[in-house]
């Protein structure tokens, strides 16, 4: 994958972890015991297990679902029978499913590629322009 398609996987990925959030607040709202957090550290470590296994089965389901506009959207993903790979559809959910954490990671990556890419463009910038001034010692200027 090139470097031009990564805004279009961060787009789709970002669209995926809130269809998957979504859908977890649901569930959870259809479901008391998830809903409700408990005093009990072993109760309540249960229920974090489960809302986190719930986001991972329900990243996979939609990433599943939404395979026609990933491979539509990102060139390099659509393969030859235009099938997913499970791999790939276990990797799309897991992302989607990694929350807030997740999120952070990703823009801290992505601010950093942004200024390396000002510091070359700079550095360009800066090549070109002295390689048109002249430097001392390369004689004199002409009228």
């Amino acid at each position: 994958m090139s470097i031009d398609s990564l805004p279009a996987v961060i787009t789709l990925l970002i669209a995926l972890s809130v269809a998957t959030e979504r859908v977890v607040e649901i569930i959870k709202n259809l479901v008391p015991q998830l809903d409700k957090e408990s005093l009990d550290p072993k109760v309540e470590g249960r229920r974090r297990a489960a809302l986190h296994g719930l986001a991972t089965v329900a990243g996979v389901a939609i990433a599943l679902l939404s395979w026609p506009i990933f491979s539509d959207a990102i060139p390099h993903m659509k393969e030859a029978d235009s099938q997913p790979k499970i791999t790939t559809m276990l990797a799309l959910g897991l992302l989607a499913s990694g929350g807030s954490g997740f999120w952070n990671s990703i823009l801290t990556i992505v601010l950093n590629l942004k200024e390396l890419k000002t510091t070359e463009v700079s550095e360009k910038k800066k090549a070109d322009l002295l390689s048109v001034v002249p430097q001392p010692g390369e004689g004199r200027l002409q009228a």
